[in-house]
């Protein structure tokens, strides 16, 4: 079973149908911890009731209480029975993972007296490794699924996912090793069955606002949304900063993105509700590069992005293209910056449609920063060329195949520590020019297409914490176009 099976989950916007399924329309009572707050909340108009839930220090019964806090006058037990009248939804964030089994029981045996959607939150993974200790993910996901199912269709549940974070100068952002962990927890072992139902990411706005490409590719893989939420006063309220907001709500549905935040971001939502979502022209990856099949599961792409999550498995174009033609493709590779392995590489090589080892231009970039560029025909003659780029996690590549010749653009990115650069160049230029008579244009290759491919090596890496594997490659924005050659 792949998280690209269909779903029959219930849709938590349809119990609010006057939002008109848009989720920025949902309105939320925030940290409902205390007898006082609880009675504000079900006396006021807002939709959903967020609450806290941990083990207290006075009592082995589950509270509602947001650390450092230990101490409340409402446990769980008696939030329950006041909503048991309202027809609010629940958002219940579980900061204790010894809260869940305990809550979990309470919920089934009053779910009688239920009436509201309810959402399961938990942080399950860290977003960079300074962050807190996340709750024991497996734990969570198990236990929870088999309450939902036991209570299905009479509860409406759905999840919200998240991550442990800060904020700071070193962490602005969910990194592609966060978000790829993320999906990688929720799909180990048996845990598709969590695809069945609706599912949410929250992400807090400080670091999303940095991170729209890992986010989308994570929510798109996954069939899932986001729910923005932040600090007060942590973010400034800036026109670019709402410029990087609103890049979320133009390429997602807006029955997929929840906004819980502070003024003046909620005024500035319910302003711009009714305006018409006007996409930046990209061309979609999802439109031009596919995989092979029974590869799907490791080779996972969006509209902006692709990530391999394992070694020789391939990223290909679906258009095809004979020898009339010069190719010209680019994007950026970027190499799991938490990946131990100096011997990373992606290649990159035309190969023709009818065979599917390498067979034509193959272009290797490693992580060390080498590039070798290795020519290989079916008649078996080759030819090789070889440079060296500043090692860096993250490339930029433009490549032309021009049959006789082909030239290579590289540049290292995020490089730090510019000083102390060797005289290693950032950026390299390569022409390699090819025996003509051997290669796709010769007369015996007349009627083959090819196509252009990537592929991984060595991305297998395993986490000593978790038992999750932490490599992978990540390809941005691949673009390829194609040109007539000139015969005169």
């Amino acid at each position: 079973m792949s998280t690209s099976d269909k779903r029959y989950f219930q849709h938590t916007l349809h119990y609010f149908p006057s939002v008109e399924n848009d989720a920025s329309r949902v309105t939320w009572a925030h940290a409902v911890n205390s007898r006082e707050k609880l009675e504000e909340a079900l006396k006021s108009p807002l939709m959903f009731i967020e609450a806290d839930i941990l083990i207290g220090s006075s009592s082995p019964s589950p509270i509602m209480a947001h650390p450092p806090h230990t101490t409340s006058d409402l446990t769980f037990s008696e939030f329950l029975k006041e909503i048991k009248s309202t027809s609010k939804g629940l958002k219940l964030d579980f900061k204790d993972i010894n809260a869940l089994q305990p809550c979990l029981h309470e919920l089934e045996t009053q779910k009688d007296n239920i009436n509201g959607p309810i959402i399961l939150n938990a942080d399950i993974v860290r977003a960079n490794p300074q962050c807190a200790q996340p709750i024991d993910a497996q734990r969570f996901l198990s236990e929870s699924l088999a309450f939902a199912f036991r209570v299905i269709p009479q509860l409406m549940i759905s999840f919200s996912l998240g991550w442990t974070t800060i904020y700071d100068r070193t962490s602005n952002s969910y990194t592609w090793s966060s978000v790829i962990n993320m999906y990688r927890t929720i799909t180990k072992n048996d845990n598709y069955s969590l695809f069945n139902f609706e599912i949410t990411f929250p992400i807090r706005l400080s670091l999303a606002l940095n991170s729209f490409e890992q986010l989308h590719w994570l929510a798109t893989v996954t069939k899932s949304g986001l729910t923005f939420w932040s600090p007060i006063d942590e973010v400034e309220y800036t026109n670019e900063n709402l410029i990087r907001l609103s890049k979320f709500r133009e390429h997602f549905s807006r029955s997929l993105i929840y906004y819980d935040l502070p003024s003046p971001f909620d005024r500035w939502i319910n302003e711009n509700i009714s305006k018409p979502n006007e996409k930046d022209i990209c061309p979609s990856m999802k439109d031009h590069w596919h995989t092979t099949t029974g590869q799907e599961d490791d080779v996972l792409v969006s509209d902006f992005s692709a990530v391999l999550l394992k070694s020789n498995v391939f990223l290909r174009t679906k258009q095809t293209f004979d020898s009339t033609v010069d190719c010209t493709w680019s994007g950026t590779i970027e190499f799991l910056s938490d990946a131990s392995s100096q011997s990373q590489a992606v290649l990159c090589y035309l190969a023709e449609t009818e065979h599917t080892s390498k067979a034509g231009m193959t272009i290797t970039i490693s992580k060390t920063g080498s590039v070798e560029v290795v020519y290989e025909n079916s008649q078996g003659s080759s030819q090789s060329d070889e440079s060296l780029v500043f090692p860096s996690y993250a490339y930029a590549f433009r490549i032309k195949d021009s049959i006789s010749t082909i030239h290579i653009e590289i540049s290292s990115l995020h490089i730090e520590n510019l000083s102390s650069l060797s005289s290693t160049p950032t950026s390299i230029e390569l022409t390699v020019f090819l025996d003509t008579n051997r290669r796709r244009i010769a007369s015996s290759d007349e009627d083959k297409h090819f196509h252009a491919a990537v592929m991984g090596q060595n991305i297998e890496h395993m986490s000593s914490t978790n038992h999750i594997p932490n490599g992978g490659i990540i390809f941005s924005r691949l673009r390829l176009t194609q040109e007539l050659i000139s015969t005169d």
